[in-house]
């Protein structure tokens, strides 16, 4: 018999196919092949083939059908019973439930797995061919996703889609390994469909776009970049991560090289004088915001920045290539070049024009920061965290990076000396922001933009201002039109009557572009090409409102006043709520909550405000407020809506971000998550769904994290205690996984104040230990050490032995941090023993997991085995998916420090398809680590630097402080292959 699982769900008797009957039977069969030699209960079955709603009569159901999958099983052959008369596969009862007992000649995956095995035990490089032939025969088995054409929401369940990402894995462990033994070509065909079944994995499609180039397709391989880029883009709206960034890069360069070889003629570049250590390798960055495809005029100020560029900056010759400008060189850090105008004068747009303009003249890259002026002082861009943001960029590991700030600025400055970069600061407030973001040697430029005249930088630093008067009447007559040019429909106008009217209209926006630019939004006067009468409606315009007024010039403000007077009453209404936001970004689903407003419609008028280009979409149902128009709208806020309405807009906001957190994290960690009541959320507010895993990282990542201390900050001014405590408890374990450690404190801070301010000790406890734990984290053992005893203390008083083990633990963890391991014994046994207490199965997983790893430590392996084997046991019947991956991990490390390397691997395995599941990135690149640790010893090199270049490229993602030490581990690795291959 052979049945296949790998593909559409099929079973052979000889050489028949064999008839499988009713869907459900089929998605039986499925389940059982996937979960061969294992036993599955009869609760598992029912939940696989109905979810949550099954019928009275289910269990009968599968009883039917497992008789028949018997049957089916026991086809006999043509050629007659074996000699034992024992079918090779068969359906064993076991208590509870079934067991499908197979073997790799008749189930398609085991034999996937036989054959991947074999290749993964093939030692040394001199056998990586065969190691290739092996998975790729492997490979060959499968036929399309994992049980295709059973129901299609039972093969979603996550049963199956560890098997993708089984095979998935194996595709590219394959394509790694055949580039790196010079056959590349041999996995493309199986490469080329996976990437196409699994558009947005960027380690697979980088995977595809490396092959690609390896086999000399170099068109098709940036063709495939690009297509990649685009769809993150359009569907996550996301940039391309570190690994697709790497390829596109090696390819860039290898083009590069292979055009640019000097010729004889050609003069050598003069050699530069080098540090004593040899200059890391950064990352090119390239951050600039798209130009301005409807830029206009600006052509004297264009000219005099050109006039600015430092002669030394190398300029493209006739064939392309960069070389020096001829003349004097700067023996100094070149001065900053400074835009400087009042609001809406244009100063981004010209910055970002003249900054794409000049780019190919900055090879090291590009930075751009917005430092966000015209913000609230809590939300503007402090020089510390803007050096962390371009120190990341330029790929410094996040633990390298200094706390202090004078030490993290010798070490900005030392990183950007002598490269040729572009850095970009738009929007700043003066010049003591921007001071220590400028370079202390020569190589950068930077360009700023700013509403203050920087006078200070100008004298002290020898800033070349370049002042943006008024736009002349051209170049504000240009601005429109371009923008009228694509609605000149409606009724025929006199030429010099359009002409005179885009003047008056011009002169009425003072010839700002910003202002121009709306203007010519569409509105329905432009639809019915109106031209005159829109300016006859600007003509009237005289009033005057002093927050954007200045001297001599006309009020921006009536230019956004009378875009704001076309919209509708809902439409204005939601454009001002838009002010109450904290954060740059706001989503669909919080606007609508801000309003009360049902989603569908929040979309409508959303989308109206960006028709009327007083909002942009950054991405579906993403969109952002300009600083300008977000404190016109905070204006008309106050002036129109009474402070009753934008409390309750606040408090749904605040509702909404609270119960989608709680939602998020529960689906991540759902037995790490504490469990505070909910505060009860007030009608017409509209949390985000989070149906996945997947969709709960987005969520998260790019909404809430950005504006968490704000959210937090507000709540707590609100006097919203359980507000502020259900976001402190819950996002406590996603901050530590995405060491966002900065701001835990910050946020487990406001939590502290906010439960001292209520006398509640159970919350000041749990805001002590996640103190203790960040503290600890950044190196701190004194203050974590008083905030973790602080947190025994007050557990105690509240009894709350759950919380007294938490904390025990994390006392445990930071003792084996500092080498103390009979000390990180006793705490957690004394976890272990309050965990038992209260009956907290998950708990007495985590400390029996812990003190296994404590004696993975002290050498004590055996004994680590029996500690993790029963904390998998315990997490498994407590369907704690997080509690059985750590242990896998630790039964993990306990093999492979008795040398079990296989039975090693075989754990971490499994522990990697749980945090796949559970979609935690940051211990998903943990046990990476580990399984290559486990390769190296092996003596598999060349498997273990791809799996630490797949834990690197995750924590890069993160911005995690392990990098740089993951990083150093595997340059070691690499350094050291060519010394082995050669002694």
């Amino acid at each position: 018999m052979w049945l296949t699982v790998m593909g559409p769900v099929r079973a052979w008797q000889d050489d028949t196919e064999l008839e499988l009957g009713p869907a459900k039977r089929q998605a039986l069969l499925a389940l059982l092949l996937v979960r061969s030699g294992q036993p599955t209960s009869l609760s598992t079955i029912i939940d696989v083939l109905w979810g949550q709603t099954p019928p009275s009569s289910a269990a009968n159901v599968v009883y039917r059908h497992a008789a028949a999958v018997r049957r089916l099983l026991e086809t006999p052959s043509v050629a007659g019973p074996s000699e034992d008369d024992t079918p090779a596969t068969r359906l064993v009862r076991v208590s509870g439930g079934y067991r499908l007992d197979a073997s790799p000649a008749t189930l398609d995956l085991l034999r996937f797995r036989q054959l991947r095995g074999a290749a993964e035990n093939m030692g040394g490089t001199g056998a990586l061919r065969d190691t290739v032939r092996l998975l790729t025969r492997a490979l060959r088995l499968s036929r399309g996703p994992t049980a295709s054409g059973i129901l299609p929401h039972i093969a979603q369940h996550p049963y199956f889609v560890a098997v993708d990402r089984e095979y998935l894995t194996a595709v590219k462990e394959a394509a790694v390994i055949a580039t790196a033994v010079g056959e590349p070509g041999s996995v493309l065909d199986i490469l080329q469909p996976a990437a196409a079944q699994h558009p947005l994995d960027e380690i697979l499609q980088a995977q595809l776009v490396r092959t690609l180039a390896a086999t000399g397709r170099q068109a098709e391989a940036l063709q495939a970049y690009h297509a990649v880029r685009a769809r993150l883009d359009e569907q996550l709206g996301i940039a391309p991560g570190p690994e697709l960034r790497s390829v596109h890069r090696d390819i860039m360069r290898r083009d590069a090289h292979t055009a640019r070889l000097p010729s004889p003629a050609e003069p050598a570049e003069p050699a530069r004088t080098r540090p004593q250590e040899p200059r890391r390798s950064l990352l090119r960055p390239s951050q600039l915001p798209p130009d301005v495809t409807d830029f206009a005029g600006r052509e004297t100020e264009l000219a005099r920045l050109d006039e600015l560029l430092p002669i030394d900056a190398p300029v493209p010759d006739d064939a392309g290539h960069l070389r020096p400008k001829p003349g004097r060189t700067h023996a100094s850090p070149r001065p900053p070049v400074a835009i400087i105008g009042k609001p809406g004068a244009g100063k981004t747009a010209l910055a970002v024009h003249w900054a794409h303009r000049i780019a190919p003249r900055f090879p090291d890259g590009q930075l751009h920061l917005d430092l966000r002026g015209l913000a609230p002082d809590r939300a503007r861009v402090t020089p510390g965290e803007a050096q962390r943001t371009f120190l990341a960029a330029l790929g410094i590991p996040a633990e390298e990076i200094p706390d202090d700030q004078g030490a993290r600025t010798d070490l900005y400055r030392g990183t950007i000396a002598g490269l040729r970069l572009l850095i970009v600061l738009d929007d700043v407030t003066d010049a003591d922001q921007i001071r220590p973001l400028l370079p202390g040697a020569p190589g950068p430029l930077v360009l700023v933009t700013s509403r203050d005249r920087l006078d200070g930088l100008v004298t002290r630093e020898g800033a070349r201002p370049v002042e943006l008067a008024d736009m002349s009447p051209a170049e504000a007559r240009e601005t429109l039109v371009r923008r009228l040019d694509s609605r000149r429909t409606g009724r025929p106008q006199d030429a010099g009557d359009r002409v005179d009217s885009i003047d008056d209209i011009a002169a009425a926006c003072a010839r700002p572009p910003l202002a121009s630019v709306i203007a010519g939004a569409p509105s329905p006067l432009w639809t019915n090409g109106d031209i005159p009468c829109v300016a006859s409606e600007f003509r009237a315009r005289t009033v005057t409102l002093d927050a954007f007024s200045e001297s001599g010039h006309a009020d921006i403000r009536s230019v956004f006043a009378w875009s704001y007077q076309q919209l509708a009453p809902d439409t204005a209404r939601m454009f001002r709520l838009l002010a109450l936001h904290p954060g740059f970004g706001i989503a669909a689903t919080t606007a609508a909550s801000l309003a009360g407003a049902p989603l569908e419609l929040a979309r409508e008028l959303l989308a109206e405000l960006a028709r009327a280009q007083l909002l942009t979409e950054e991405a579906p149902d993403l969109y952002v407020l300009h600083d300008l128009l977000a404190a016109y709208a905070r204006e008309l806020l106050r002036d129109t809506d009474r402070d009753g309405q934008r409390g309750l807009s606040i408090r749904r906001m605040l509702d909404h971000y609270v119960h989608t957190a709680r939602a998020a994290a529960t689906r991540l960690a759902p037995r790490r998550t504490e469990q505070w009541p909910l505060p009860r959320i007030q009608p017409r507010t509209t949390p985000e769904p989070i149906p996945d895993p997947e969709r709960a990282t987005d969520w998260l990542d790019r909404l809430l994290l950005p504006v968490l201390i704000p959210v937090a900050g507000e709540a707590a001014t609100r006097g919203l205690h359980a507000h502020v405590c259900q976001l402190g408890l819950t996002l406590e374990v996603q901050l530590d996984r995405r060491a966002r450690w900065d701001e835990q404190l910050a946020l487990q801070k406001i939590c502290l104040l906010s439960a001292e301010a209520q006398g509640d000790l159970w919350a000041a406890a749990h805001a002590h230990r996640a103190l203790g734990f960040a503290q600890g984290r950044l190196g701190r053992p004194v203050e974590a050490r008083t905030h973790l005893f602080r947190a025994l203390s007050l557990f105690t008083e509240a009894d709350d032995p759950r919380g007294q083990g938490a904390t025990h633990r994390v006392l445990a963890f930071q003792a084996n941090t500092a080498v103390r391991h009979d000390r990180a014994l006793d705490h957690y046994g004394q976890a272990l023993a309050l965990y038992r207490g209260a009956g907290d199965t998950p708990g007495e997983s985590s400390a029996l997991n812990g003190i296994g790893r404590t004696l993975v430590l002290k050498g004590d392996h055996h004994a680590a085995l029996d500690h993790c084997a029963r904390a998998v046991e315990l997490s498994s019947a407590a369907g704690d998916l997080n509690g059985q991956a750590a242990a896998h991990d630790g039964l993990g490390h306990a093999h492979h420090h008795l040398g079990e390397h296989d039975r090693a691997l075989s754990h971490y395995r499994r522990a990697l398809g749980l945090y796949r599941e559970l979609s935690d990135r940051s211990l998903e690149a943990d046990v990476l680590v580990h399984v290559g640790q486990t390769q190296h010893a092996q003596g598999y090199d060349d498997l273990a630097a791809e799996s630490w270049e797949r834990a690197l490229s995750l924590l890069d993602a993160l911005r995690h402080p392990e990098a740089g030490a993951l990083r150093r581990r595997l340059a070691g690795l690499r350094a050291a292959a060519p010394r082995q291959a050669s002694g």
